[in-house]
């Protein structure tokens, strides 16, 4: 009899275990599913600028689409990437209102969005070529082509492991990363559980190796941080940010020995600074942008110099 109870008691646990991580599989890894609003989105139309529809195509044969704002007579771009399972689409503002400060700007959207060709979300691992794709798409239509990255939550790691790889890239701005993926998955499975998140994260790894050939462990900025130097990062994060704690931040500025600045909002969600103060948020961007891009200020374009470290 009691060993009838362990049995079922053993069953039960097993059961739970192989629920939880097939959650965990799907919020990070499956794509969204599409919906028919997929066709109701803002496009920058909305918003009466100059643009190009771009479809482009990744080194392991991914059509995904971008918009590319052209600056005729600059040869600034930067390449804006979406966070997790985001779109486009949800970078209009800050794509339109640097557009408006002088840069050149392209925002695209992952594999497995709509628009893009379905696949699984890799929390950039193989986001990486989409990135790598819209940079030489960048270099064939703007002469000279100076390059920062912007980039929020994955998509900041995803700038962040594709400027590891791509010395031409000459600066960063990087909103809500992780440091690496396992340790903020397993932070997040203990926050939300109380539960240990190792042993979720290595069977969620194990499942991603063998049915996707995708090794999760190769998503850690804090592993190829060094492959930046000795450019500019400014890293910017939400003080209540409840999904990829402050810590991942400092631990990444902390960390590099390049030119590195921070910039913590209290009070501000994850990728939340820019609806905190938008203007503020922009001018401090863009003033970033223009001192290591060499953009000259104009009457549009306010330079805000930066301490090491700001709390606002």
């Amino acid at each position: 009899m009691v060993f009838l109870v362990l049995g079922g008691l053993v069953a039960v646990l097993a059961a739970a275990f192989l629920v939880l991580a097939a959650i965990v599989y799907r919020r990070l890894f499956r794509p969204a599913t599409p919906t028919f609003l997929d066709d109701f989105a803002f496009t920058p139309w909305e918003f009466q600028v100059n643009y190009e529809d771009v479809d482009l195509l990744t080194a392991d044969g991914i059509a995904f689409g971008a918009w590319f704002f052209r600056q005729s007579g600059s040869p600034q771009v930067i390449v804006i990437s979406p966070g997790h399972k985001s779109r486009r689409e949800s970078l209009l503002g800050i794509a339109v209102a640097l557009w408006r400060k002088g840069f050149n700007v392209l925002v695209y959207s992952y594999r497995g969005m709509p628009g893009s060709d379905r696949a699984v979300v890799t929390m950039g691992v193989r986001e990486v070529q989409e990135l790598e794709a819209a940079i030489a798409f960048a270099r064939r239509r703007v002469r000279g082509a100076r390059i920062g990255l912007l980039g929020y939550s994955m998509g900041a790691v995803v700038s962040l492991l594709g400027a590891a790889g791509d010395p031409s890239v000459e600066a960063l701005v990087l909103d809500s990363p992780f440091s690496d993926l396992r340790r903020v998955i397993r932070e997040n499975i203990r926050r939300y559980t109380l539960l240990p998140g190792a042993p979720f994260v290595a069977a969620v790894g194990l499942w991603m190796r063998l049915r996707h050939g995708v090794r999760i462990a190769e998503s850690s900025p804090i592993s190829v941080l060094s492959g930046l130097e000795p450019r500019p990062v400014f890293f910017i994060h939400g003080g209540a940010d409840a999904i990829t704690s402050v810590h991942h931040s400092r631990q990444l500025h902390d960390a590099y020995r390049g030119p590195r600045e921070i910039w913590v909002v209290q009070g501000a969600p994850h990728t939340g600074t820019y609806f905190q103060d938008r203007q503020l948020y922009l001018e401090r961007v863009a003033g970033f942008f223009a001192r290591n891009l060499g953009l000259k200020a104009s009457g549009q374009l306010r330079l805000v110099e930066d301490d090491d470290e700001e709390v606002s």
